[in-house]
């Protein structure tokens, strides 16, 4: 579940918070008028809009809503559509639905939610790229808009060039692009390319281009969607550090991102949108909370769905060249055998001395579970009922991640559990019981009974289990070592 909201992070919340309203009281810079230029086909651009002083807010966004059309029939021609005298059908696509709040002059607000819940939608309704269908956006100061990089750049001129085009189309005059071309080449560390096309340019060079062309601008109001994760990890702790510049100034960010960390760490308030309506507003450890424990109950509920899906799926024998025993050198090689398209056929292998009838994941109480959460103990049986004679088989079982890497193995071989000989007929149940420690993620298991010369097998299934692990927090990777962390002065 979603963490616990400790006191003294609900208090930050609020200093955050105030710190906007301290800005607020302080600001009566005016802007000038400035109408809007035209848009060239891009995202990226600035917008002046006189400021009324009696404003005591930056953004005013009251009862928008935002509607798309979806058309799913186009006529052939323009004749068969005067012949038929009809129109192309179409859906309409909510994107917003009666969204409003008011951002103070100095803050920094987050918006955060799902894809397709109408966060990119509103910075470009703020930013006046759109128009609402409905309701009102109000815009106190001069913004620069870094929704796209580099939205604008021709690809068959100089990154010289290029610049003095953005940097005009965002609303710097020649002169002021003249004076700032040294620090916009500079931050971009592009100085041995800048008079190259930029069709030449790798995505990490044409997207650093356009970042230092765009915070260059100084606006007011800086939105930005999703564009701080641009570059090598030194290039972005740059990008990080202007933005920390342009709090500590005084000026007005809105930033959408899924990275909750940075929602987390800049912003006085936070936005949760849900389907184009806002769910939540407040303070960033509250919202944020309420948003990972939404996100939670989605995987839970995917894995109740996936594992309905697991549970019907057939399984299918492949015994290669007619041998009877499979090489356990040949296991990884046959688990990676294509059975065609149909995706509810599982690889299984082996003489068929034993079979493999059922495996289950369960919880603490042997209740039947979809999935399992950090910490959770958790028992993974499976049962096995033999068709010939076998002296000393081993149960193993083997995990794996998505990418088919191997978390974990073990077998009564290695715990040095001796079983006996088994004869036709008899049914077995291997348990294993287990405390999880994984990190979070989709992973596989495969469940095996070989024989004692621990290298061929009576039968395996792969990836016959699969096992959802809820997110956690707590740590990175793929398990969690259980560190004793200490922090002392030297």
């Amino acid at each position: 579940m979603a963490e616990k909201i400790r006191q003294p992070e609900l208090q930050a919340d609020k200093q955050k918070q105030q710190t906007g309203l301290v800005y607020n009281q302080t600001y009566n810079k005016k802007s000038e008028i400035f109408e809007k230029s035209e848009k060239f086909g891009v995202a990226d651009k600035i917008t002046r809009v006189k400021d009324v002083s009696i404003s005591d807010y930056a953004v005013e966004v009251n009862n928008v809503t935002k509607r798309y059309r979806i058309h799913y029939e186009k006529n052939p021609s323009l004749k068969e559509t005067i012949i038929h005298l009809r129109r192309t059908k179409f859906i309409e696509f909510l994107a917003l639905d009666d969204v409003s709040f008011n951002v103070n002059h100095g803050e920094t607000i987050g918006i955060i939610g799902p894809n397709g819940s109408g966060k990119s939608t509103l910075l470009k309704l703020i930013s006046r790229i759109l128009q609402p269908t409905k309701g009102e956006v109000k815009v106190n100061g001069t913004v620069s808009a870094l929704l796209e990089l580099g939205a604008g750049f021709h690809p068959d001129l100089t990154g010289r060039e290029n610049i003095f085009i953005n940097a005009a189309i965002l609303g710097m005059k020649r002169r002021n692009i003249e004076k700032k071309f040294n620090e916009i080449v500079e931050f971009s560390e592009l100085e041995k390319f800048i008079d190259m096309p930029v069709k030449n340019y790798s995505s990490g060079m044409y997207m650093r281009l356009g970042f230092s062309v765009a915070i260059n601008v100084n606006p007011d109001i800086l939105l930005v969607d999703e564009v701080l994760a641009v570059g090598d990890q030194a290039f972005q702790a740059k990008c990080y550090k202007v933005i920390y510049d342009f709090i500590k100034q005084g000026k007005t960010i809105i930033i959408v991102s899924h990275d909750l960390g940075t929602i987390q760490d800049l912003c006085n308030r936070v936005i949760f949108l849900k389907n184009g309506r806002i769910e939540q507003i407040g303070g960033p450890v509250a919202v944020v909370s309420s948003y990972r424990s939404y996100v939670e109950n989605i995987e839970i509920e995917r894995a109740h769905e996936q594992q309905k899906e697991e549970r019907k799926k057939i399984f299918q024998t492949i015994i290669e060249n007619n041998r009877k025993v499979i090489s356990g050198e040949d296991i990884d090689r046959l688990a990676m055998t294509n059975l065609g398209a149909n995706s509810n056929v599982i690889n299984r292998f082996g003489s068929g001395d034993a079979e493999i009838e059922e495996i289950r994941l369960l919880d603490k109480q042997g209740n039947l579970i979809d999935y399992c959460k950090y910490g959770d103990e958790v028992t993974i049986e499976f049962d096995a009922v033999f068709k010939a004679e076998v002296e000393n088989p081993i149960f193993g079982i083997r995990i794996i991640d998505f990418k088919g890497n191997t978390v974990y193995g073990t077998n009564n071989r290695l715990n040095n559990i001796t079983v006996g000989t088994f004869k036709p007929g008899d049914k077995v149940r291997i348990v294993f019981r287990q405390k999880i420690i994984l990190m979070g993620g989709v992973y596989y298991a495969s469940p095996a009974v070989g024989y004692k010369d621990f290298r061929t097998y009576c039968d395996w299934v792969n990836n016959m289990l699969t096992i959802n692990v809820i997110k956690h927090n707590k740590a990175e990777g793929i398990a969690d070592l259980n560190s004793e962390m200490a922090i002392e002065k030297i």
